[in-house]
């Protein structure tokens, strides 16, 4: 059977690929740029912290948050990306997160659709590939080198 001059073969094999380069989009080798985000949190502290946010100029659903100190030391980076986070803490080190909505159809009470909360995951293949895509992250100037440090000293 024929559509538009390709098989069924053909078009199967097309959406098959679509679907496997949508599944793995993050990895590809174009840098992703960031963006700051000027907002009240930014110029709201709490107990001397700031919060400042970044988007993706090409991907809506990844965010990078900071929490910086008064002398703009960074204590706290997150990297969201799909369900995932990657996360440090300063005397915490580097760790990995996903998202509730990364689960199968659960049930159960008190996770509301729409709701989310980070479960922490241990799977160092999902660590490294965090990493892979925060090596591929370029923010502002002002923050660039100081957020790779965090990740890749």
């Amino acid at each position: 059977m024929e559509n538009n001059g390709l098989s069924m073969h053909s078009m199967t094999y097309k959406i098959i690929l679509h679907s496997k380069e949508k599944q793995g989009f993050w990895m590809t080798a174009r840098p992703l740029i960031f963006y700051e985000i000027k907002s009240q949190k930014t110029e709201h502290s709490r107990d001397g912290i700031r919060q400042l946010s970044f988007a993706c100029e090409d991907h809506p659903d990844m965010f990078c948050f900071l929490w910086i100190d008064p002398n703009q030391k960074l204590k706290h980076v997150q990297l969201l990306f799909g369900e995932s986070v990657l996360e440090w803490k300063e005397g915490q080190g580097i760790n990995c997160s996903q998202t509730n909505r990364i689960q199968e159809n659960e049930i159960k009470i008190g996770v509301h659709k729409g709701s989310r909360s980070l479960h922490s995951n241990d799977d160092p293949e999902l660590l490294n590939e965090s990493l892979q895509i925060m090596q591929r992250c370029e923010f502002p100037e002002s923050w660039n080198s100081l957020i790779h440090e965090i990740f890749h000293p």
